[in-house]
């Protein structure tokens, strides 16, 4: 019997590393990726439950514990740099805000690209335009390499995936309402390894980070939970904060909080 062959869009995190389980399971996978190469940007990407599980499973987290951020928690502070909390890495039982093992992304990447490069096929500077389900095969068009055929497709190449739209056509992305500006400045020795969040009036924040701000959509609602509109609103923020982290609330805390996750609803797909 023929290796089942499946087409991945997206050479991020997903795909690379539902590559190596499909080739170890006996198919034969191949990654389409738009840019020329892996791309260097992005966020810290949190390593806990189920993602730390597969990391192990898949030999990586040595690796992966050799380039993590290695950040203490994060502090809120107000104008003068002066705690008024702070949560470390190991709060609520490992499941705050800043996670045991945080790892770049583009680090993260590169290690499971490594991991796979010798099992699948990967097209870089290229992507789907058009796919055709033919039942036993997908016929997919691809912008440089042509017309091949494989025996499924699976679009992970993002929340604003170009695949996702050639199947779908009434998904819908809902805006949470929050914008973030990214950059880095050099490392002071006094900055430490805990990162620093201080709220301003009117829904600003700003966060100093070892590294960078760790990837996630927040959970509806957040933007303005965590970004107060008034100087009592910080207030307010930062009691919350501050009686979250005595002993007895992290530990109920603990008992209820899960790590946050992407959710994308789509129609069903019909043949």
């Amino acid at each position: 019997m023929s290796r089942r062959t499946v087409l991945i869009a997206g050479a991020g995190i997903t795909g690379p590393a539902l590559a190596y389980w499909l080739s170890l399971y006996g198919m034969t996978p191949t990654i389409v990726e738009r840019a020329l190469v892996l791309r260097d940007g992005g966020q810290t990407v949190d390593l806990r439950g189920a993602g730390l599980d597969v990391i192990r499973r898949m030999g990586l987290e040595a690796a992966a514990r050799d380039v993590a951020t290695r950040e203490a928690g994060i502090r809120f502070v107000d104008d003068r740099n002066r705690t008024k909390a702070a949560l470390p890495a190991d709060a609520f039982g490992g499941r705050g805000p800043v996670a045991e093992l945080e790892i770049l992304r583009p680090l993260l990447s590169t290690l499971l690209y490594e991991h796979t490069r010798n099992d699948t096929e990967y097209l870089f500077g290229d992507e789907i335009t058009s796919l055709k389900d033919e039942g036993p095969q997908v016929h997919a068009t691809l912008k440089n390499a042509g017309e091949r055929s494989f025996d499924y497709v699976i679009a992970a190449d993002g929340i604003r995936s170009r695949t996702r739209d050639l199947v779908f056509t009434n998904t819908r992305i809902k805006g949470l309402g929050l914008r973030t500006a990214y950059f880095t400045i050099p490392h002071q020795p006094a900055d430490g390894r805990w990162a620093r969040w201080h709220n301003a009036p009117r829904h600003r924040s700003i966060t100093l980070r070892p590294y960078t701000a760790r990837a996630q959509k927040l959970p509806p609602g957040t933007p303005r939970a965590a970004l107060p509109r008034t100087r009592a609103g910080i207030a307010l923020l930062n009691t919350v904060l501050r009686t979250a982290t005595t002993k007895p609330a992290s530990t109920l805390l603990a008992r209820f909080l899960v790590p946050p996750a992407d959710t994308l609803t789509l129609p069903t797909y019909h043949s």
